[in-house]
């Protein structure tokens, strides 16, 4: 058929149909992603120690979200080229690799964030009433360079 649908090449999918069960899979790593990557990244900016006492957000902090940031730009450019047909059907499972590794690093982001010890509550520092040792050398001692 010329001006039809028959068996006109050019109108058919050019890796074939997607099954349902692979679009599960798709919203379900796409939603589960999507939720990790924005509580980390609010976890960043809003969730640090001495925030009630004035202190400004750590710089680990921003970098963090930065950098996953720019992670997931990377991950989202790659799946529309996947989706237009721009990559192979080999790509899916490096697509799949990418989104796990998104949510490890977005599980120890949170970890790093709201796992923080306070330094008064540590057994290996002094507390806050105690004084550090000195740190000065004898006299008769000189240090080497």
């Amino acid at each position: 058929m010329i001006g039809g649908r028959g068996n006109n090449p050019d109108n058919e999918p050019l890796f074939g149909e997607t099954k349902r069960s692979d679009k599960i899979i798709q919203y379900i790593l796409t939603a589960a992603v999507t939720f990790m990557v924005l509580f980390t990244v609010a976890s960043a900016f809003f969730y640090f120690e001495n925030k009630a006492l004035g202190e400004k957000i750590p710089i680990t902090n921003i970098f963090y979200a930065l950098s996953l940031m720019l992670i997931v730009i990377g991950q989202i450019v790659m799946i529309i080229w996947y989706r237009e047909g721009d990559l192979d059907p080999k790509f899916r499972r490096f697509i799949y690799f990418n989104a796990f590794t998104t949510i490890l690093l977005c599980v120890a982001g949170n970890l790093f964030f709201h796992l923080q010890s306070n330094c008064a509550d540590c057994p290996a520092c002094p507390s806050p009433t105690t004084q550090p040792p000195p740190t000065t050398l004898p006299p008769t001692s000189r240090a080497v360079l």
